[in-house]
């Protein structure tokens, strides 16, 4: 079964129901199927053909969404970006990818015709230059095509805090695979009405894409995430499940006049990132299924826990929900260790991606005995429930003593009057310097932030410096970038 397939039958059981909503508009699944069969008609009679390789630059648009059932169909590798992408990021990404084909504005399409050999263009605003998206093709449509759902099919970036993501490659069956995981995992139906809150060319944005959409549910788009919009959708469109990054949770419980009336009848899912406990602990007062998980984009959603009903897991990230999914932690030496020992985090999953594009070394460093090593650190306990602890890149050595930035993050964070805090260490020859950064604001200062960290932070913890900052550095799913952060350390 492919993904145009699924999408197919669903467009047949449940023609008038709603499958996007976009801007307030309403397309029903028989409209999107639609929509899709006209996509492909537009795509192949401009050479999108199979084996070409697409990069789609879009934000959360309908033309990214359909580009991405429509190229399955065609058998094409999908390279999904973003308008927030620099020419340059972009033009790194299609020669490491060797695109031959270009869906998006205009200025894209003539920029990169004269800058890079691509075949095909096909422009998403009308513009007599290049051929244009959404033109109609009345020309009858004969599903002939043979769908090679093993065939590399997107080409995603790591969403993580580093400069220079990682291409991950991804199948089509393998995205089929992490949706029913995720379909069973949460009690996923019909009825139910997510909310995309995440850039689509970004895994995450992706899966909550996808899963409304072969679920046969329905799917409501945000182009950008903002609290009092988000809160608004979910109250007008009846949103019964969502999946938000940390920092997104943290803006709604800080904007109380929203989060008073904020509720979602199935459940809200924490990604990316832990959340503090005194923010788990306000979103359980009322009474919403949270769960806290842990996964990454080459494997997906590993552990889970909803926190409303196990509590007594309540600092855990969930353990694994399936019996073909294994969590196991690595030692330094490539060894397994036992529980309560903590070493990198490492897991068995059907949800894999297929490899990290052009890079031997990688592919060859991120696996171990048929485990992925995430590059993460934490501990199992005596029930297999896993405790993330930081990443392992992040940690801090100093005089023998390991450091969990997240450790002192969120010891600062649980006063009232921070708002955004950030922690990296910075090697010497002989010395590990740490950093504190805090977001400015009129309540704190200097002697205030260093009279918390005397206060709770041990002497091995205490920061070198404290620095403050109008802005974080991010990347697109609003994670602190770290790597960024060194910048100011001085």
């Amino acid at each position: 079964m492919s993904i145009f397939k699924i999408l197919r039958n669903n467009a047949l059981r449940t023609p008038g129901k709603i499958a996007l909503i976009l801007d307030d508009k309403k397309i029903s699944y028989q409209e999107f199927y639609k929509l899709v069969l006209q996509t492909i008609l537009n795509l192949k009679k401009n050479n999108f053909k199979d084996k070409s390789v697409v990069v789609v630059i879009e934000d959360n648009s309908l033309s990214h969404i359909l580009s991405l059932f429509a190229l399955s169909y065609i058998n094409c590798t999908v390279v999904p970006t973003g308008t927030y992408y620099s020419n340059n990021h972009l033009t790194e990404i299609i020669e490491l990818t060797k695109s031959d084909g270009l869906i998006g504005h205009s200025k894209y399409c003539d920029y990169f015709k004269k800058k890079l050999k691509i075949k095909n263009f096909l422009s998403t605003n009308l513009t007599n230059k290049f051929p244009y998206f959404f033109v109609s093709n009345k020309k009858k449509f004969k599903l002939r095509n043979k769908i090679d759902v093993n065939k590399n099919f997107i080409i995603t970036l790591s969403s993580g805090s580093t400069a220079k993501p990682k291409p991950i490659v991804f199948s089509q069956n393998t995205k089929i695979i992490r949706y029913k995981l995720f379909k069973k995992l949460y009690n996923i139906t019909s009825e139910d009405t997510f909310i995309v809150t995440s850039p689509i060319d970004h895994s995450l944005g992706m899966r909550t894409l996808y899963v409304p959409l072969l679920s046969g549910a329905t799917c409501v788009v945000m182009s950008k995430f903002n609290v009092p919009l988000y809160c608004e959708l979910i109250k007008k469109y009846k949103v019964s499940f969502s999946v938000l990054v940390a920092s997104q949770i943290y803006e709604i419980v800080k904007k109380k006049n929203y989060f008073k009336n904020f509720y979602l009848s199935k459940g809200l899912i924490s990604a990316s990132s832990k959340l503090f406990n005194s923010v788990k602990n306000k979103i359980l007062s009322k009474r919403i299924n949270l769960y806290e998980m842990y996964g990454a984009a080459e494997v997906g959603t590993i552990t889970s826990v909803n926190l409303l009903k196990d509590k007594k897991n309540f600092k855990s990230v969930g353990r694994s929900y399936q019996k073909n999914i294994s969590v196991k932690i690595l030692s330094n030496q490539n060894k397994f260790l036992p529980n309560y020992e903590v070493g990198e985090i490492t897991c068995k999953t059907p949800g894999k991606f297929k490899f990290y594009l052009n890079s031997k070394k990688l592919n060859t460093g991120a696996n171990y005995k048929g485990y992925f090593k995430t590059g993460d650190v934490g501990f199992l306990d005596k029930n297999n429930y896993l405790y993330f602890l930081s990443r392992k890149k992040n940690i801090i050595r100093r005089s023998g003593i390991t450091i969990y930035p997240e450790d002192i993050e969120n010891i600062l964070l649980n006063d009232k009057k921070i708002h955004e805090a950030a922690v990296i260490g910075k090697e010497t020859k002989n010395y590990s310097h740490i950093f504190l950064f805090i977001k400015k604001n009129n309540y704190i200062d200097e002697n205030y932030i260093k009279n918390i960290c005397l206060k709770k932070l041990s002497t091995f913890q205490l920061p070198n410096k404290i620095i403050f900052l109008e802005e974080f550095p991010k990347t697109n799913l609003g994670k602190i970038n770290k790597k960024s952060l060194l910048s100011f350390a001085k």
